[in-house]
């Protein structure tokens, strides 16, 4: 990432984003479950969005998802060069400065700090009990 807060987006995950309709531009917000940002069309973040105003404004849940993931949300659009410029408050949140890790994760693509995803892998890598019960759940439904 340079000092203006670009960052490359990587060609594989440009094309899988045009496979999805979209062209350069998507929506990048906060994980509502991880200390990372989230990347998805603007088609699936309006779908996103459309099933949180069908839900109760009163449940607390409802209201922090509306705070902590429609909120911070914004559109960037990739640049000739192939970079996104990420907005400060979201770098401040996933704690972005020079390094970064881009995730495909199926319908949306993680966009992390270096640090955090290092970590992130090796506390699973040194935590067997809980990758056990994971490969249970996943092995239970056919994975």
């Amino acid at each position: 990432m340079d000092e203006k807060g670009r960052l490359a987006f990587p060609a594989p995950l440009r094309a899988s984003l045009e496979s999805a309709g979209a062209s350069d531009r998507f929506v990048l917000t906060q994980s509502f479950t991880d200390p990372c940002l989230v990347a998805m069309t603007e088609k699936d973040f309006e779908a996103a969005a459309e099933k949180i105003r069908a839900l109760p404004p009163s449940v607390p849940a409802v209201m922090h998802y509306k705070r902590f993931v429609i909120a911070p949300a914004s559109v960037v659009a990739i640049d000739k060069a192939g970079r996104v410029n990420v907005p400060k408050e979201l770098r401040d949140y996933a704690g972005l400065e020079r390094e970064a890790t881009w995730a495909g994760v199926l319908d949306k693509i993680e966009l992390w700090s270096k640090p955090r995803w290092d970590a992130l892998n090796a506390k699973r890598l040194e935590n067997t009990v809980d990758l056990e019960l994971m490969r249970g759940v996943l092995e239970s439904h056919g994975l």
